[in-house]
């Protein structure tokens, strides 16, 4: 079976903008949770060792715009997500996820200093310290197959 497809603009727009708004469902404000340990091949997954869980801005994203030179939509945390007292762990933290205030799993990605889904001055989070995060994107590819 091919597997050849390619969404337009205004498609993918909508699918990020379903993506992070799922952050924003439950009783309150969703969670950014930093994870130590092997990423799991699946969002659904267990989880490996938490290191920080920041309280995400309610609502977390702004609205999807399309970025024509990437080609993909993206959305944008709309302010900074905080842990004030991260558990902290010896290892490096390796992967994130993020989940509504329910702690239903939203999406997965990845954690490093540079070339990850979410960039951290550092990947080794100690006990007690804040972590903050200022920015982070998600974005839906279009017309890729």
């Amino acid at each position: 079976m091919a597997n050849h497809c390619r969404l337009s603009r205004g498609t993918a727009k909508a699918v990020c903008d379903v993506v992070v708004d799922r952050c924003d469902a439950g009783t309150g404000a969703g969670k950014l949770i930093i994870y130590t340990g092997t990423e799991p091949s699946y969002a659904d997954d267990t989880a490996g060792t938490e290191v920080a869980t920041c309280t995400l801005p309610d609502p977390a994203f702004g609205t999807a715009t399309y970025d024509s030179t990437n080609h993909w939509a993206e959305a944008d945390l709309s302010s900074n997500a905080e842990d004030s007292s991260a558990t902290g762990n010896a290892s490096a933290v390796t992967y994130f996820r993020l989940t509504d205030s329910d702690n239903a799993i939203v999406l997965q990605g990845t954690v490093g200093t540079s070339g990850a889904d979410l960039n951290l001055n550092s990947t080794t989070i100690g006990a007690g310290v804040t972590v903050t995060v200022t920015a982070l994107q998600v974005r839906v590819p279009l017309n890729q197959a």
